[in-house]
C-alpha cells in the first residue's frame, strides 16, 4: 500500500493533543505512523494562534 499525503485540520490536531482516547487522537496517530502528514505555513501559523488560547492553559 503506497503512503497518502494527507493534511490534518487544526481543530482535529488540537483535539488529538487534548486526549489520547479521543477518535481525533487515533486519526493523527494512524496518520503520522502510516503515511505522510503534509501542512502549509497557514495551517502551522493557525495551529500557534489557537493552541495559546486562554481556555488551552490547563492542558498545555
Amino acid at each position: 500500500m503506497s503512503k497518502l499525503r494527507l493534511v490534518i485540520d487544526t481543530n482535529i490536531f488540537i483535539s488529538a493533543l487534548l486526549s489520547k482516547k479521543s477518535n481525533p487522537f487515533k486519526v493523527v496517530n494512524f496518520a503520522f505512523k502510516y503515511h505522510i502528514f503534509l501542512s502549509s505555513q497557514e495551517t502551522i501559523s493557525e495551529f500557534k494562534k489557537v493552541i495559546f488560547r486562554k481556555k488551552f492553559d490547563k492542558y498545555f
